[in-house]
């Protein structure tokens, strides 16, 4: 006989829910600042223990570092050499971050080619270090890869397979705060951080600015810096240092995947030895320059003519293609204490607590990558548990970002979306294959109107155009689910947005493209630009 299930009183749930409201009131509220890869990560790392969390974005998310670089989830190999124990976290941690959250990892592989100018003894230096790294590799016959890959210089004298991924960061940082909301955390976006109050040397509030001009004061028991290239800046916010060194680094886009897989020099990683697939896309770079400001992401010409010099050395035929954008991003090494200037910054990340130069809970995170920001969380979040007496094990390594039974993503999903639903008439950019149906679900589900947090998340407006045909297409859409936006204004920064990125590569066929989208705005739309909508930026020098 089955026992009848006891029937609870009102006092019953009364108490629960006394008591449910009594430990929310005691556990921690924890401010994080940033939300790129890091700070989303720390964010869910805290919210996964427990803690009360809000986290705070000056901008949308990820549109910082996390989103400016060659877009490589890295199986560690590239720092094989040159920092063998980062590269052994890197595999773990591209092994975890292609287990929790695969609707944002394409997982092509990487290989790592010697050319005869590169240095003779590094490929064995390579293997060895790999085998201690746990790093899996194989050398392949050199017919294979130039079957494989028909782009890449005849002259390969050693090729090496690597577990490299292609990681689509704005997808990964946007469900990382989807999960941080659906588990009880709050993610602010548009927010800037102006002063951050403090009593008795323990930090208190955080005082931010919306994108209306409207002020408001946030409390907290804590706070982690987890702002990148700006971690110094908020440091300074309470009379802090935290030392980087900032180095802008610059990527061309080419309007083909080039290749089928990332492939690197295989050499001591420096400048201009990367080409990655993305999307639709080929990506290639990266400059190497020392920088002081963190917003400092202006190319110069002649960056580009670097760039397509050192493409020329892994593909000679690289200028038969075409480039239609250059963007830049600054990366951020910390300066150990002590550390000796002849010798390169580390590459992994370092914890900082403040408390050492007293200030209590308030710590920064900073260096690593976006393959490593998972680690980086875990490692922060343990050392503030340890100055709060909370013991609470991190459990991001095992928890699912998202579905896990969702596949990877694959380059062609929304072209086969179309071919399989028939929908051509729907859609609004042609380049990325994305549908009217597309953005007014986002529109509505993520309640945007912004047409760059539309771009962001969904690509409109990624492709070889810039923008030229779906902006106004964009317009249509944006304009009939919101009557307050001002349509015009919108149209223009989309339209100076795309163009300030264009116009760098703007030879051959790419030129023709930029005279295209600016006879179509100037004409048909009667849009001009200016200083204001062109960010203070001449982008036609």
């Amino acid at each position: 006989m089955v026992a009848k299930k006891k029937k609870r009183t009102w006092s019953y749930y009364f108490y629960k829910l006394m008591m449910t409201k009594a430990l929310i009131k005691d556990t921690p509220r924890i401010i994080v600042i940033g939300g790129g890869a890091s700070g989303c990560g720390v964010a869910r790392d805290l919210v996964l223990r427990g803690y009360q969390t809000t986290l705070i974005e000056f901008g949308d998310l990820g549109s910082g570092t996390s989103s400016r670089f060659h877009g490589m989830l890295q199986s560690g190999a590239r720092y094989a050499v040159s920092d063998t124990s980062y590269a052994a976290e890197c595999f773990r941690e591209r092994e975890t971050i292609a287990k929790i959250v695969p609707e944002a990892v394409e997982l092509i592989g990487g290989l790592f080619i010697s050319l005869p100018n590169d240095p003779e003894d590094y490929p064995e230096k390579f293997s060895k270090c790999c085998e201690i790294a746990k790093i899996p590799y194989r050398e392949i016959k050199i017919d294979e890869v130039l079957n494989k890959e028909k782009e890449l210089n005849k002259n390969v004298l050693r090729a090496f397979q690597v577990p490299d991924a292609i990681i689509h960061s704005w997808k990964l940082v946007n469900l990382l705060a989807k999960d941080i909301k659906a588990k009880g955390g709050e993610v602010l976006t548009n927010h800037q951080v102006v002063s951050i109050k403090q009593h008795n040397n323990l930090v208190k509030s955080v005082e931010v600015i919306e994108k209306n001009g409207v002020k408001k004061t946030l409390e907290c028991d804590g706070i982690i810096n987890a702002s990148g290239p700006w971690s110094g800046k908020i440091a300074k916010l309470v009379d802090q240092e935290v030392e980087l060194q900032l180095t802008k680094g610059s990527v061309m886009v080419f309007s083909h995947r080039l290749v089928s897989q990332a492939i690197n020099r295989c050499r001591i990683p420096s400048s201009n030895d990367i080409m990655c697939p993305s999307g639709t896309v080929s990506l290639w770079g990266t400059t190497s320059e020392i920088v002081n400001d963190p917003d400092t992401t202006k190319i110069r010409p002649e960056e580009i003519q670097e760039l397509l010099m050192g493409a020329e050395e892994l593909f000679p035929n690289v200028k038969n293609y075409r480039s239609f954008r250059a963007w830049a991003g600054v990366r951020p090494l910390v300066k150990p204490k002590n550390f000796d200037k002849n010798m390169p910054l580390p590459r992994s990340h370092s914890v900082i607590d403040h408390q050492e130069n007293g200030l209590r809970n308030f710590l920064t995170v900073c260096g690593g990558s976006l393959t490593t920001h998972r680690s980086m969380a875990e490692d922060v979040v343990n050392k503030l548990g340890n100055k709060l007496g909370i013991n609470t094990l991190c459990s991001t390594d095992k928890t699912p970002v998202s579905n896990p039974k969702n596949l990877n993503w694959i380059p062609s999903f929304y072209f086969q979306k179309i071919e399989k639903e028939k929908n051509f008439d729907d859609l609004v950019c042609e380049c990325e294959a994305i549908t009217k149906t597309d953005i007014e679900e986002l529109m509505k589900n993520e309640n945007l109107s912004d047409f760059h947090d539309i771009r962001r998340r969904i690509r409109v407006g990624f492709g070889p155009c810039q923008g030229t045909f779906c902006n106004s297409r964009l317009a249509e859409i944006v304009a009939s689910q919101n009557k307050d936006i001002d349509i015009k204004k919108s149209i223009l920064n989309f339209w100076s947005e795309r163009l300030k990125g264009s116009i760098r590569t703007s030879y051959g066929d790419q030129a023709k493209q930029i005279l295209l989208s600016d006879y179509i705005h100037q004409e048909n739309f009667g849009l001009r630009l200016n200083e204001e909508n062109s960010e203070k930026e001449d982008i036609r020098t």
